[in-house]
């Protein structure tokens, strides 16, 4: 088993502090309407990652752990944080002089205080469409299907 970095460790301790459940590198929450997956993505051109959180519809689809790739709505991390997405991706690239402790600290602050609400608010089709109308997921990638299912809740 290989060792896990830093970053890797954070967001591992969040999962389970978060009663998240862990399946081949994603974490899952899943509900009666909804399955939200959170991945952590290794970039390929450096010591970087990029934090992935995605909603797969459970009308549109019987997956027990679907891939974050193939989920109905798809964002990065980062969209969700405004000012704050400069100081993710710091934390995110290793190459960043980031002392661990503070980097394991304001990431857990984040995914703590800015996406598990998402993630709550998001595990329902009704929750899921406030979001939309809200426009938290302004840059998130939503498929046809979901925008006709989310369109037809009120």
């Amino acid at each position: 088993m290989s060792v896990r970095n830093v970053v890797q460790q954070a967001v591992d301790n969040w999962g389970k502090v978060s009663g998240l459940e862990k399946r081949s590198g994603s974490w899952y929450r899943t509900n009666d309407e909804v399955i939200s997956v959170s991945n952590l993505q290794k970039s390929q051109y450096g010591p970087s990652y990029y934090f992935n959180q995605a909603f797969w519809l459970r009308g549109l689809g019987d997956e027990r752990y679907p891939k974050e790739n193939k989920c109905h709505i798809r964002l990065r991390l980062g969209s969700l944080l405004g000012a704050d997405a400069e100081r993710l991706d710091q934390l995110l690239d290793l190459d960043c002089a980031v002392p661990d402790i503070d980097r394991v600290v304001a990431l857990a602050a984040i995914l703590t205080n800015q996406l598990l609400p998402v993630i709550e608010q998001g595990s329902s089709l009704f929750g899921l469409r406030s979001l939309l109308d809200e426009g938290v997921f302004k840059a998130a990638r939503i498929g046809g299907p979901a925008q006709h299912l989310l369109a037809s809740v009120s």
